[in-house]
Parts: structure tokens; sequence; C-alpha cells
């Protein structure tokens, strides 16, 4: 049995670090599938495939949850070193200058392809600019995408992340410690721990049809009560070492719960099988539930050790994020005209992704000034 320790000053957990690279890779295989899949996005290869959708959706049913468990179990191990004071000050450095400067630099980019390129069906923001790249820069911050330029894109999760970590300091340290405990305990017996995924169902269910995701901070309450509740679960996970060992515990019925829940549900919208219209939604979030309980389990037995094959790349994670969607977009506009089959162009567009954004992050970490401009932290 796996003996998860509680949070300690001194003693880093590897798996959640490793557990959180593996997911931002796996971005590179998403952003990668939006390329070809049929929903409107900044830039579309004209080879659509039915297996793109399915890439898509796949991973979007724990992607971005599982980012968002593991910055409140983050939070739970920085809050037994530092103050709440000096975590949102450091959240305030680490977060709300990459994404400032992403939104001035990053970003533009990808919003210039989309312009310029009139003839690509199915562009989120079909507006179009004719002229150079220094011809658009003055325009940048028009307000506000998809009417204007000004956006933050996939950094979206920056600003998210930015915004629940400051609020969930003050609500974290105003609960009754010994009530949290025998929450904890309470759920962290027998199949218990599935209850925590409860309001995550109802949340969607309740919310998801009067807020669609918009991923603009400010009307996309379906998303915060989905995802916040998910930062203060990582939080209560991570903070009570009985409730992370019952979850460990159940490695093997959350495996059964993410596959069946993932397959039916891929299998309705495929139109494989029928199944009453409430149903494919309830089976996406139980099988999310179950995705986010088995890579918690997987990662404390596989990943809680140094993984030379993932060498450094912890370091430059975050760094990684903020390149790597442009450089895909890019890529993307670039290779459009290669009449190349699609699992090749593919793999082109993703391997050679991987390859420019490392290489950015880690040019990122030869200076003060773009080392606190992508978040990238000081050499230890």
């Amino acid at each position: 049995m796996i003996q998860p320790q509680p949070p300690s000053p001194t003693k880093r957990r590897l798996d959640i670090d490793n557990l959180r690279s593996l997911a931002v890779l796996l971005l590179l295989v998403f952003h990668t599938a939006r390329l070809f899949n049929i929903e409107p996005w900044h830039i579309k290869d004209p080879q659509y495939t039915a297996v793109a959708d399915t890439i898509v959706r796949a991973l979007n049913q724990w992607h971005m949850p599982i980012l968002f468990l593991l910055a409140g179990m983050s939070l739970a191990y920085a809050l037994a070193k530092r103050s709440s004071g000096q975590i949102a000050r450091e959240r305030l450095k680490r977060l709300l200058l990459p994404l400032a400067f992403g939104m001035l630099v990053i970003v533009p980019p990808q919003v210039y392809v989309e312009r310029i390129s009139p003839q690509i069906p199915n562009r989120q923001s079909p507006l179009n600019f004719d002229g150079s790249y220094w011809d658009f820069l003055p325009h940048i911050t028009q307000c506000c995408y998809p009417a204007g330029n000004f956006s933050w894109h996939h950094l979206w999760f920056v600003a998210y992340l930015l915004f629940y970590s400051l609020l969930a300091l003050p609500l974290v340290a105003a609960l009754n410690r010994g009530r949290a405990e025998k929450l904890a305990a309470w759920f962290a017996e027998g199949y218990r721990p599935f209850l925590l995924g409860l309001p995550v169902v109802l949340g969607e269910w309740l919310l998801r049809p009067l807020f669609p995701s918009t991923h603009d901070l400010a009307t996309d309450w379906a998303n915060h009560a989905h995802y916040f509740y998910l930062v203060l679960l990582g939080w209560l996970i991570a903070s009570h070492p009985r409730l992370e060992q019952a979850i460990h515990g159940l490695l093997r019925p959350a495996a059964l719960v993410a596959a069946a829940c993932t397959l039916l549900w891929l299998a309705a919208l495929d139109r494989q099988i029928t199944l009453p219209p409430p149903l494919p939604r309830l089976l996406r979030l139980i099988g999310e539930i179950g995705w986010l309980f088995l890579l918690l389990g997987w990662g404390a037995l596989k990943l809680n050790q140094p993984l030379r094959w993932l060498g450094d790349f912890s370091r430059y994670s975050y760094a990684f994020y903020i390149f790597h969607q442009t450089v895909i977009i890019l890529l993307g506009w670039w290779l459009l005209t290669w009449a190349a089959w699609w699992p090749l162009k593919f793999l082109v567009v993703m391997i050679a992704a991987g390859a420019i954004s490392y290489a950015l992050s880690k040019a990122a970490d030869t200076n003060p000034l773009t080392r606190l401009a992508l978040g990238v932290g000081p050499r230890r």
C-alpha cells in the first residue's frame, strides 16, 4: 500500500511534478489534434479526420482537471513552508508577469495567422487582416477576441490559476482544521472517495446549460465551479494523508470506472450506441473522476522518483506551456499546403513543436529577465 506523507517543508513530491510534466507534454497531442478536428479553432488543416475528434474529446475529459487538481495539491505543500502572504506574492510574480508577457508577445502571432487566413474554414474568429506582422502589431491590444485581437488564448489557464490561488488562500486558512480532518476521515472509508466527485457532477448539471465554456473569466461560471472545486479538492487530498491513501487504494476500481464510462460516452457521441440524452454527459463526468483518481494512484506508485527520461523538463514545463500552442499554430499554418498523409503531418507538427518549445524554454533560462517573463524559477 502506498503511504503518502503529510505536507512537508523539506520533502518534495516528485510524483506531483512528474504528473504535471506529463500532462503538459500531452498538450502537444491535444493541440496538434485541434488542427485536424471538426471544431472551430485558430487555424485548421484541410485534412479533417474523426480520429482527431476522438483524441480531443478523450483528453479534454480529464486533462485540464488534473492540472487544477495538482495545483491544489501543490498549494497544500507550499502552505507547509510559507505563509499565505508569501505564497500570494509568489503567485502574482510567477503567474501575472508571464500572463502579461504572453498576451503581448506570445499570443499575438496566433491571432495574426488566423487573421491572414481567410481561405481556411472553421476559423474561431473569422476576421481578416491584410498586411505584415509588423503592420498588425499596433492592433494587438484591440479588445477583445473574438471581436478584437487582444486575448490570452491558451493562457486562460494561467489567469484562472492565479485567480483560484488568491481565492483559495484565505478560504483554506479560515477552514476549521478539526472539521476538515473529520470530513477527510469520513471520505477516506471504502468507496466513499468517489463521492468527492458529486460537486463536479452537480455543478456541471446545474450550471453548464446556463454558462457554456468561454474562458473569459467574467462569465465562465460553470468552469469556475468545476475547476475551483478541484483546486480545493487537491488541497484537501494533499493535506490529509489518510484520504490520499484511500484514493490510491482505489486504483483498480478507478481504472474500471474511467475506462467503462469513457468508452460508453465516446460510443454515444459517435452514435455507435443510443443512450437517453442526459446519460452521456453523466458518463463523461463520472469518467473524469475515475481518471483523476487513477492518475493520482498511478503517479504515486510509479512517478514519485527522479525519471531520467523526463530530465529537467519539470523546470521548464511552465515556459513550455506558454510557448507550445503558438509554435503548433505557426507550424500548422506553414505546413498548410503540404498534402502529406494526415498521421505523418500530425507527427511532424507535434514532434517539431515539442522540440522548438523545449529549445525556447531552455533559451529563456539563460537570462534573468526572460526567466522572470516566462516563469522559470531561479537556478538552484
